[in-house]
């Protein structure tokens, strides 16, 4: 493997796990509601109010995007590890239900910026034909937050508080923060990306082609059934069955194994049997 192969692995494998950091800062409060209700002295329907905002930041994805395309893949991915690396510490300094609603939303806003500069810039440097492959691979990020994050978390909020994982997760953000840094190396926005078409114009095509529309209206089906599970299921595990905070925790890998499965698959199989195949399978 040449130097500029071990580069960028490094930097594939610097952002799995910045990934896993902000999946795991957006899925912490799914199994640990009540948890975060008593933490903060809320109802818990405060707190699953603030998943809707949370989850409404993909709105801003696009823009992101956009902005990404123009001034640089590397200045966004390190923008969205800084904002995440300072709401957490914030969230963990004070326990307030107002930071928590800031601090949420950032967190949800840095990880809209993170996946689709990403992912652009895997599109820009990684051949057609292997792209499956790549994504897969970082998508894994998913998985490993329900198969190890989390239940590394109920532990760590039952020997110490709610607010822990938060410190440790800023910190972490700002490890990864330091080696994109010094790992990545710049990229200069082409006169083509830098003129690229406004948002608003983006939009526009996209509404003008049925089959993106078909596949936003998948992922929104989707997310909207993943939600309606996840926002409750730490609650039902707590109140009907009394399990610990750790016990929740460790229940998630059961979610995170059917993740891997479907991750696992997309990596391996994906451009092998092709992506509209892939998608439609």
């Amino acid at each position: 493997m040449d130097t500029n192969s071990r580069q960028f692995y490094g930097l594939i494998g610097t952002t799995i796990f910045s990934k896993l950091l902000f999946n795991t800062s957006r899925r912490l409060i799914y199994p640990f509601a009540p948890e975060l209700a008593r933490g903060l002295n809320t109802d818990l329907s405060a707190i699953t109010s603030v998943i809707a905002v949370n989850q409404a930041t993909g709105l801003l994805a696009p823009a992101g995007a956009t902005l990404a395309d123009r001034y640089g893949y590397r200045l966004f991915l390190l923008l969205s590890l800084a904002v995440l690396a300072v709401g957490s510490f914030a969230l963990g300094l004070i326990p307030v239900y107002s930071v928590f609603v800031i601090c949420f939303f950032l967190s949800g806003l840095a990880k809209s910026i993170f996946d689709p500069g990403l992912q652009a810039w895997i599109g820009r440097w990684v051949p057609f034909e292997k792209r499956g492959k790549i994504i897969g691979i970082t998508e894994l990020a998913w998985a490993a937050t329900t198969l190890t994050a989390i239940p590394l978390a109920g532990i760590i909020i039952e020997r110490f508080s709610w607010q822990t994982p938060f410190i440790i997760i800023s910190g972490l953000a700002l490890g990864s923060f330091l080696l994109l840094l010094i790992i990545m190396p710049k990229d200069r926005p082409t006169r083509e990306r830098q003129t690229s078409q406004s948002f608003a114009a983006s939009w526009n095509i996209i509404l003008k082609n049925r089959q993106v529309l078909a596949m936003l209206g998948f992922v929104f089906f989707i997310s909207a059934a993943n939600d309606n599970l996840f926002v409750i299921y730490g609650v039902w595990l707590e109140q009907s069955f009394g399990l610990s905070i750790a016990a929740i925790g460790f229940g998630t890998i059961l979610i995170g194994i059917a993740e891997l499965l479907g991750e696992g698959g997309t990596a391996l199989f994906a451009d092998r049997i092709g992506l509209k195949q892939s998608i439609l399978a």
